[in-house]
């Protein structure tokens, strides 16, 4: 299945579940003819179904792109890749989907903030570096560097946050925050911290900051 493109999985799976394009689009809700116009690559499923799409086939969403999975998974995260996937969409439909083998630029909107209330969700499959602070929740497959996040953060491996958070982290290995944690955590290895202000689990040592 490696290096597949989306339509040939969506057609692959959907023999594989002995799925007609009826029966698939009736789950999805949506109309035969979208499935069809899927599996003929004449356009790409809205980015919402992506998730559900990867759920009725029963593997996970890099599979659904036609890469094969790794055996580590943390809490439901799609296996991590050395590759970094690009998914261009415009508005909620996407319209292209690549691999790429170095780091890209996002541009975060610069009035996101607590007074503006404008608040969005990141994903990134691979390491995001960041020097600004995200109003939102992250989830991130590999490691995640930024400043400040207001949301809650799911991490495949190594967190390190300039600032502090204010929502609840899963973290696969160490949690390294400037300020505080203001949800709860659960680590698979080390946090270093000022103060963690909800429940903790950490499979490793937890070491506080001077204040």
């Amino acid at each position: 299945m490696e290096n597949l493109k989306l339509h040939d999985t969506i057609s692959h799976y959907r023999k594989q579940m002995n799925l007609t394009q009826e029966a698939l689009a009736q789950k999805l809700g949506v109309t035969n003819q979208s499935v069809s116009k899927w599996e003929s690559a004449q356009c790409y499923p809205d980015i919402s179904l992506i998730p559900q799409l990867a759920e009725i086939f029963k593997i996970s969403i890099d599979e659904l792109f036609g890469n094969e999975p790794t055996p580590f998974v943390l809490k439901g995260l799609s296996p991590l890749r050395d590759d970094v996937r690009v998914v261009v969409f415009s508005g909620n439909k996407i319209v292209d989907c690549k691999d790429i083998n170095q780091s890209i630029d996002i541009k975060f909107p610069k009035n996101c903030n607590e007074s503006t209330k404008q608040y969005f969700k990141v994903s990134v499959f691979g390491n995001m570096s960041c020097d600004a602070s995200i109003n939102g929740d992250v989830v991130g497959y590999g490691n995640i560097e930024c400043n400040q996040i207001n949301g809650s953060v799911n991490c495949q491996n190594n967190l390190t946050c300039g600032q502090g958070i204010t929502g609840n982290v899963n973290c696969g290995n160490n949690v390294t925050c400037g300020m505080n944690i203001q949800g709860d955590i659960n680590c698979g290895n080390n946090i270093e911290c000022k103060k963690i202000e909800g429940d903790v689990e950490c499979h490793g040592n937890i070491i506080h900051k001077q204040a």
